[in-house]
């Protein structure tokens, strides 16, 4: 009984979990540029260690539904996919 819950639970969390990730709109690989500017006219700036890929966003460009960052490529694991929106 008790597995069954904890099941239907992380069933329920993957189910609402999964399309938030897959809104954010991201640069795309190819991307040298210091700076990115996504269609909703948030802009970022570029950052990370060496082999990890950051994205900030610049904070006079943020608009409603903006992540606060988006992480590209993380060879370290501390960030998440992105920040929390605007």
């Amino acid at each position: 009984m008790r597995s069954s819950i904890f099941a239907c639970a992380a069933m329920a969390l993957s189910m609402t979990a999964a399309p938030a990730f897959a809104s954010i709109e991201k640069p795309s690989d190819e991307h040298k540029g210091q700076w990115w500017t996504n269609s909703k006219g948030c802009r970022y700036s570029r950052a990370g260690v060496p082999g990890e890929t950051m994205w900030f966003l610049i904070i006079n460009t943020a608009r409603k539904g903006c992540p606060t960052y988006i992480t590209t490529k993380s060879h370290t694991g501390m960030y998440k996919a992105h920040g929390a929106k605007i």
